[in-house]
């Protein structure tokens, strides 16, 4: 018995001596191993940092029954994040996620993101790895572990795209308030068959009294529109003719009509519009569909499908058992002429809405809604806009007026509590969706940004700036494909174009040109641009001495010197 014991213990000292070595030959041959990653700096993309990471080992590495845990860690000054770890295994072990061989070597890919912050900027990318022998007797012998490394694999991430502006445009409800609103009104005056004269009981028929009403108001003429028409009777000249008589007729019965009220305007040509349109086959058509004329299927696909139009008429005469209720129920109705009158609505000038709508005693009936939510266009000081956005509100209960308050808050936001303030006005319209969605933007919460925009139909200007931050560059592109804005230019940067110039005169725009430089390998205009952006922000050369985007020229003398 005792002969047995020591027997079992020599055997798994043996074992453990075993799996000691093989540990230690995966440890010191550690950096026979390679570890790529592509790119090979990490970069920031809608608002992640993307690791792909490709990992080979030589023949007779990696032992049979190894596990080993691999964790890529970003390390930086404040803090590290680690990405998943991803389990490989020997060729007798268990439970990995890829198999390595001994006799032949291998390797793994692995792909994995972080949220990004502005710490890891200054950052380094590190192999963390831990290796163990799996054991077949777990109740006997407890799984042996190496650490092995660290090693470091990436230095800092490029976080270009990050310079995406906050240009969103807010959407501002509109005021529906018309600065010139045209009023209408139409007389129609019906003849007797082949006569053009205007008969008495027309003149004082209800839509020519209607008429005569509009007129006597004294509003600005804004112009007078004449039409007249024949029925489809008898040859086609004569018919045109009658066509033309009745619209002079007509014509001068309205100028003598609005004369009669003193309108001005009346001798200038280009307010008055006059047509005659002969046969009217149109208003036949139609008649004839809403009328209790039997067989009027037959009348329509006549005048539907024969072209001659005195042989159209013809095969309708013809057709004597419905000719009768033509003549009596149709024709009549399209022997006329129609008067439309149209004058201007009088409005208050902008100098007496904009007095009115900051005025303490103002009453609703003073100002409607529409007026007073234009009224905020004509100021360009926000304090004095809320005032009356307020008084909207006070007055007419009209979300349109706490839509466009929470706009005014929302462009002047800088921090959460701000985003928090412009929030509470905005309710369930398309543009408070809209204005939303910017603020989810500005927090980084881009896939509800996304949801509310198509909700509200933003903007395709605030959808482009949103496919930068989601990383979409080709679709901004797109959209930016002729503007040389910051966002614009950095869309097609990271699209792949180094060719467009950002043409603002900021700070930004001038750092950003120089980024477009660097990657061209244009270091003339990299150095031009980045001392201007260094000169009106001195803030800047901090950041480029960080900056991996000019890590090929941070030897340069122009570019040391700018930075140092």
């Amino acid at each position: 018995m005792k002969i047995g014991i020591k027997k079992t213990s020599i055997f798994f000292i043996s074992l453990l001596i075993l799996n000691g070595c093989a540990l230690n030959n995966m440890s010191s041959k550690y950096d026979t191993a390679t570890f790529n990653t592509t790119p090979p700096t990490l970069q920031v993309h809608a608002g992640k940092v993307a690791l792909k990471l490709d990992a080979k080992f030589p023949e007779k590495y990696f032992a049979k029954k190894a596990i080993v845990d691999f964790t890529p860690v970003l390390v930086y000054q404040e803090g590290e994040k680690a990405f998943k770890t991803i389990k490989v295994q020997g060729e007798e072990a268990e439970g990995g996620e890829a198999t390595v061989f001994y006799a032949t070597g291998g390797g793994f890919s692995y792909q994995d993101a972080i949220d990004y912050n502005d710490e890891m900027l200054n950052s380094k990318l590190e192999l963390r790895a831990v290796a163990k022998i799996q054991q077949t007797e777990k109740s006997i012998m407890q799984d042996e572990e190496k650490i092995l490394g660290p090693i470091t694999i990436g230095n800092g991430v490029i976080a270009t795209s990050q310079r995406v502006q906050d240009t969103e445009i807010p959407a501002i409800a509109d005021h529906g308030y018309e600065k010139e609103t045209v009023l209408s009104s139409t007389a129609t005056i019906y003849f007797l068959v082949n006569q053009s004269t205007i008969r008495t009981t027309e003149k004082s028929d209800d839509d020519i009294k209607d008429l005569k009403k509009f007129i006597e108001q004294g509003f600005d003429l804004h112009s007078v529109e004449i039409k007249s028409y024949a029925s489809p009777e008898g040859t086609i000249d004569a018919n045109d003719d009658v066509s033309e008589r009745r619209m002079q007729t007509t014509v001068s019965y309205a100028k003598w009509l609005l004369k009669k009220v003193g309108l001005e305007g009346l001798e200038n040509k280009d307010l008055f519009t006059e047509t005659s349109f002969g046969e009217d086959w149109d208003g036949f058509n139609e008649l004839m569909r809403s009328s209790n004329i039997k067989d009027k299927r037959r009348i329509t696909k006549i005048v539907n499908s024969v072209e001659d139009l005195e042989k159209r008429e013809q095969q309708i005469r013809d057709m004597a058992e419905l000719y009768d209720a033509i003549k009596k129920d149709v024709l009549p109705q399209l022997r006329k002429a129609e008067i439309t009158v149209r004058l201007y609505e009088p409005k208050k000038t902008d100098q007496e809405i904009a007095l009115l709508s900051i005025s303490p005693d103002l009453k609703k009936d003073q100002l409607t809604n529409e007026e007073l939510l234009y009224a905020a266009l004509l100021t360009d000081d926000k304090e004095v806009k809320k005032q009356i956005y307020t008084k909207s509100m006070e007055l007419h209960n009209e979300n349109k007026a706490r839509t466009n308050i929470g706009c005014l808050y929302l462009e002047d936001a800088i921090s959460i509590d701000d985003y928090e303030n412009a929030l509470s006005y905005f309710g369930d319209s398309d543009e408070d969706q809209v204005n939303k969605g910017i603020v989810e933007a500005w927090k980084g919460n881009l896939s509800k940004a996304q949801s509310l925009y198509d909700r509200g139909n933003a903007s395709e200007h605030n959808q482009a700036i949103l496919n930068i931050r989601k990383g979409d560059y080709k679709k901004a592109s797109r959209f930016f494909k002729n503007k040389t804005s910051h966002n614009a230019v950095l869309a097609k940067l990271l699209n792949g174009d180094n060719s467009s110039y950002c043409d603002e005169a900021t700070a930004a725009c001038y750092y950003l040109n120089a980024i477009v430089s660097a990657r061209s390998n244009n270091e003339m205009q990299l150095i031009r641009n980045l001392e201007t952006a260094i000169r009106m922000n001195p803030g800047y050369k901090d950041q480029a001495l960080s900056d991996l985007e000019f890590i090929n020229f941070r030897e340069v003398e122009g570019f040391k010197s700018l930075v140092q």
